[in-house]
């Protein structure tokens, strides 16, 4: 481990680091959990009951990589937004770099992962009777290559928290 020259930062960077993989391990499990749900519907269309489940496991996946994006303005940013557009404030928050850190998020996931907020807002306010297949479908399909790729970017991330801060 690298010997850090201030206590403070490493200490953030840390428990950061502790939160990231502790949510990213989550994220993991709720794929692997419903993996055999997530397939079998590449082939036919769910029921009603498996709508309403699929539609939860998109929900606390947002919800899981949201609790990441939350961790990283605790922790780095030091701000947290407020108000009625929280959700969308924070994902475009962590997508821009400050003087403190990197980007945790490319353009091009950012764009993916609004569509997931934008389905997290409706699943919230909606009943689960009104759920619709054809809106669900293109979120279950991609959600694998979603999570590689935040996957990805998450571990790029990591990797600028364990570097030796420039106390120069």
């Amino acid at each position: 481990m690298l010997y850090c020259a201030v206590k403070h930062w490493c200490k953030l960077t840390n428990e950061l680091n502790q939160v990231i993989n502790i949510e990213l391990a989550q994220l993991d499990l709720l794929l692997k959990t419903y993996a055999g749900l997530i397939d079998r519907v590449q082939q036919q269309t769910p029921d009603v009951v498996e709508l309403a489940a699929l539609a939860t496991v998109l929900h606390s996946y947002y919800n899981g990589a949201e609790s990441i994006f939350l961790a990283v303005a605790r922790y780095l940013d030091m701000q947290v937004p407020e108000g009625t557009r929280w959700h969308r404030e924070v994902l475009a928050q962590v997508a821009r770099p400050t003087a403190r850190r990197p980007a945790l998020l490319t353009s091009p996931l950012e764009v993916r992962l609004t569509v997931y907020l934008a389905f997290r807002h409706y699943f919230r306010h909606s009943y689960a009777f009104t759920l619709d297949w054809a809106r669900l479908e293109p979120l279950v399909r991609e959600l694998p290559t979603l999570h590689a790729a935040l996957r990805v970017e998450l571990k790029v991330f990591q990797g600028f928290l364990t570097t030796e801060p420039d106390v120069s």
